[in-house]
């Protein structure tokens, strides 16, 4: 799927969030800048680095998502790599595991038209994740990484 059609997809997203100071786009590139140094920020509430480390998955799903799938957009998103991993097992993690009954439709859309976030998804460690979601989002996690 070319990165336009998923910008396409998240539109109606980000035109719904809440964007307070900051756009997913300006998210996605204090998130991308904050994991692509030599010294990655460290975790839990006191990260100080990006909303969506923390804040977001927590607090405000929809702009949570349409960051992701902005950074998403700004990393290799076919191959493992250390951004990857930090934004599979982080923020869509904790977003599945806080929030995934809210999001799990347009989780299940992204993964159904692109091959990035599918293969992102399975990056995502599942043991928090509620059943539910977990059922819905099955027939796009078959090959973990």
């Amino acid at each position: 799927m070319k990165k336009n059609t998923l910008s396409r997809i998240f539109h109606s997203i980000q035109a719904l969030s809440f964007m307070g100071t900051q756009s997913a786009i300006e998210i996605a590139e204090a998130w991308t800048s904050a994991w692509s140094g030599v010294d990655p920020p460290a975790v839990g509430a006191d990260v100080g680095e990006s909303r969506l480390d923390w804040e977001l998955p927590r607090e405000d799903p929809e702009l949570c998502l349409a960051s992701i799938v902005e950074v998403l957009k700004r990393i290799d998103g076919l191959s493992p790599n250390r951004l990857l991993a930090a934004l599979a097992a982080g923020p869509l993690e904790d977003l599945l595991t806080q929030n995934g009954s809210v999001v799990v439709e347009q989780v299940e859309v992204l993964a159904r038209h692109s091959p990035e976030f599918r293969f992102l998804l399975n990056g995502v460690w599942d043991s928090r994740i509620h059943p539910e979601v977990l059922s819905k989002l099955a027939k796009y996690r078959n090959r973990p990484w």
